[in-house]
């Protein structure tokens, strides 16, 4: 790789100094694919044996720049006046095992629950909430989606006067705000609100 001097400190550096592949030697081409794997949801196993990168190195990239994407999430509300949220469930984990051992990858045997999970059991929620106008998403892994958990969300993302669309789960029966309800349980999916010939839709995250 390039190595380029600073012509006012003299320093030397590369193309990876300063970010969170500096002194690690590898080709560019790995960089890019150990990227792609991340945004595609790749098991750090599976990046480790694909490009040939140890699983420790590939998990503590991997760990890394999670937390750079956590500071950077946005803490405000939405500002928009109508608003959904929903929940999703993401399978992880040895079947509910907790993963004590870092040289073992902890999805070599994925979860196959069904149904509402919790963060404890390998099956943690992932609860959206997106502004019908702005487009903007604010999502969060959770660890279980009970009434406070749920409120929580939707209060510090939403504005007071919002009015916030979910499905019929009961964990949305304590927000306080304007609430419309779309019974995915009834087979209901769409449902016209305001009379205008539009149906308003709550769609699953």
């Amino acid at each position: 790789m390039q190595v380029y001097r600073c012509r006012v400190c003299d320093g030397v550096y590369n193309l990876y100094s300063g970010t969170v592949f500096a002194q690690k030697q590898f080709r560019p081409s790995q960089v890019v694919l150990l990227l792609r794997g991340f945004c595609k949801g790749a098991s750090s196993s599976q990046l480790s044996r694909e490009l040939g990168i140890s699983f420790p190195t590939v998990l503590s990239i991997r760990r890394v720049l999670q937390d750079a994407a956590q500071m950077l999430q946005p803490e405000d509300a939405l500002p928009d006046t109508e608003i959904e949220t929903d929940e999703m469930f993401q399978n992880a984990g040895e079947k509910g095992e907790p993963h004590k051992d870092p040289e073992d990858p902890p999805r070599r045997r994925g979860n196959k629950r069904r149904g509402h999970g919790t963060y404890a059991n390998d099956r943690p929620p992932i609860v959206g909430t997106i502004g019908r106008k702005s487009k903007r998403v604010r999502l969060r892994v959770a660890h279980r989606t009970d009434s406070a958990t749920l409120s929580a969300h939707v209060h510090q993302f939403t504005l007071p006067l919002a009015i916030v669309r979910t499905d019929g789960w009961r964990g949305y029966n304590g927000i306080d705000r304007s609430h419309a309800i779309v019974c995915h349980s009834d087979g209901e999916w769409a449902r016209d609100d305001d009379a205008d010939g539009i149906c308003e839709t709550h769609i699953n995250t």
